[in-house]
């Protein structure tokens, strides 16, 4: 053998990254070095067999299908922190590789060998794991202290009302039914606000902690039972809903439903006190995203403001006449990072204000 294949095979075999080599299309292993060994946990005694016998767990987790698609297409396969379940001395657990299975041509181009080319980056991926969840963590922490805050503040006008109400109440021995009515007409507006704020607080908190379930979404039936809940729960029974083509979603149907209600039903709050209240919907599909739209003639929102309508409890300054707790943007947002999506808010002050959603379409899904 030439001094210069052995030097080179010296240093494969010596080689930190795991390397191995695939000689046919029964993908026979023709040569493992010791830093693949230990990946797999396997001796030398594995050379000469083939790797769907040698691995059977492996063929479950599609690498098999993947090495032999490279070999009848000559087409590279490279993957970056791809898991992969392994069993070490009879101990399962998940691991994370950048490996890239190569194929090799002859003069033909045809496969004549795979070489298989493997970095465990376990350690770099729980570390990185690790910052994520303590920057989570810290970004957590501070929602929780503003939550707190606003809370506070937002519960103690309610509340007041509801103090004094009563100290009115109970200090009239002869109230009038009619000023009676009044009150406790009064008395329940304010528990019914301080409802919805922690009815909304809660919604924001189940969704960050929600466990998706993706799958293709119709959106006519959940448009139009949206359509009508809205104008019903915002008393808004001129509101007219021009619908244009609504295309499916894919995504989980519970996170896309709440996304809808919290746009449409803004839409339709802040354009109830128009002649016509109108609120348009459509949607279109650009490459591998779909785009939705929806479109109201209300009081629209001050430019210098838009960039801070996604903070919680955050209310623009010309929205204080309408019910609301400011938590419903900020929900949309959320909901949408966790279908991979993204929002975007075009306005002019008493004209218009227009919402864009953009989801991945199943091809292009991140998970």
């Amino acid at each position: 053998m030439n001094s210069n294949i052995k030097q080179i095979l010296g240093i494969i075999a010596n080689s930190p990254q795991g390397i191995a080599i695939y000689s046919d299309a029964n993908l026979n292993i023709r040569f493992v070095n010791q830093a693949m060994l230990a990946v797999w946990g396997k001796t030398d005694d594995i050379i000469g067999k083939n790797f769907g016998d040698v691995f059977p767990s492996f063929t479950e987790q599609g690498f098999t299908d993947l090495l032999l698609n490279v070999w009848h297409s000559g087409v590279t396969y490279r993957a970056s922190e791809y898991p992969a379940e392994l069993t070490i001395g009879g101990v399962k657990e998940i691991r994370y590789f950048d490996f890239e299975y190569q194929a090799i041509l002859d003069s033909e181009g045809k496969t004549a060998t795979i070489l298989h080319t493997s970095t465990d980056v376990t350690a770099r991926k729980k570390a990185l794991q690790l910052v994520e969840e303590k920057d989570s963590l810290i970004k957590f922490n501070k929602e929780v202290e503003s939550l707190t805050n606003t809370l506070s503040h937002d519960l103690k006008n309610p509340l007041g009302v509801l103090k004094m109400g009563v100290q009115y109440m109970r200090s009239k021995t002869n109230m009038p039914v009619a000023e009676i009515h009044k009150w406790c007409d009064t008395i329940l507006a304010s528990v019914g606000s301080m409802e919805s704020i922690l009815s909304h607080t809660l919604r924001l908190n189940q969704v960050r902690h929600y466990e998706t379930e993706h799958s293709l979404v119709s959106m006519n039936e959940i448009i139009a039972s949206i359509q009508d809940e809205v104008k019903d729960v915002l008393n808004s029974p001129l509101t007219q809903f021009q619908i244009g083509e609504l295309l499916p979603l894919y995504g989980d149907r519970s996170l896309i439903q709440q996304l809808f209600y919290s746009i449409i039903g803004n839409a339709v709050r802040y354009s109830s006190k128009r002649s016509i209240p109108t609120v348009q919907i459509s949607s279109e599909r650009k490459g591998d995203y779909i785009y939705y739209r929806i479109k109201d003639n209300g009081i629209g929102i001050p430019e210098n403001e838009l960039d801070t309508l996604f903070n919680l409890f955050y209310r623009a300054s010309n929205a204080k006449s309408f019910p609301g707790t400011g938590v419903g943007l900020s929900l949309a947002s959320k909901i949408l990072a966790r279908l991979d999506g993204r929002i975007t808010i075009k306005s002019e002050l008493n004209k218009y204000t227009t919402v864009l959603l953009v989801f991945p379409t199943l091809n292009n899904k991140k998970d």
